[in-house]
C-alpha cells in the first residue's frame, strides 16, 4: 500500500509551527516569520532575493514579511554601497535580542522529533530530508513536470 511521505511532512510542519507559535506567543511576530530572522542572523546582510533563495521562498512572501519584519523593528534594510538599487538586509538589536530564544526553541523541538533515535538514526534523517528538500527544488525548477 502507498504511504505518503509529504502527510507525514505536513504533520511534523504544522505541529511546529504550533510549537514555535506558543513558545513566541508573548511577542508581537508570527512563527513564521522567524526563519527570515534566524536566517538574517546566520547570512546578515543579503538581499531579498538571496534572502528568497535561501529560504526556497517566493520573491512575493520574502517582501511581504521583510516589510512587517522592518515595521516591527527586528530587520533593518540599509542600500547596497554598489548598487543602490539593492537594499541589504540586517537584525537590529530587537531582532538579535530573540535570536537565543529561537535557537532554543528550534533545539528543543530537534530533541522533540529526535526522542527514541540513536545518533546514527538521527544524522540519516537529516541525510534523507535534506535529500527530500533537493529533490523538491528540482522538480519546482524543472516547472513541476
Amino acid at each position: 500500500m502507498y504511504e505518503s511521505l509529504g502527510k507525514w511532512i505536513s504533520i511534523i510542519h504544522r505541529y511546529s509551527r504550533n510549537f514555535v507559535d506558543k513558545e513566541f506567543a508573548e511577542f508581537d511576530i508570527k512563527g513564521g516569520y522567524l526563519q527570515f530572522v534566524h536566517a538574517l542572523y546566520r547570512h546578515g546582510g543579503l538581499s531579498q532575493d538571496e534572502l528568497s533563495e535561501a529560504l526556497g521562498m517566493d520573491k512575493t512572501t520574502t517582501a511581504r514579511v521583510i516589510k512587517e519584519l522592518v515595521e516591527l523593528g527586528y530587520v533593518a534594510k540599509k542600500h547596497d554601497c554598489h548598487d543602490k538599487r539593492f537594499c541589504r538586509l540586517s537584525l537590529t538589536a530587537k531582532g538579535k535580542d530573540i535570536v537565543p530564544r529561537l535557537e532554543r526553541t528550534l533545539k528543543r523541538w530537534t530533541e522533540v522529533l529526535g526522542t527514541g533515535f540513536t545518533q546514527d538514526e538521527r544524522q540519516l534523517a537529516i541525510v534523507m530530508l535534506k535529500k527530500m528538500a533537493e529533490n523538491a527544488v528540482a522538480f519546482k525548477q524543472r516547472g513541476f513536470s
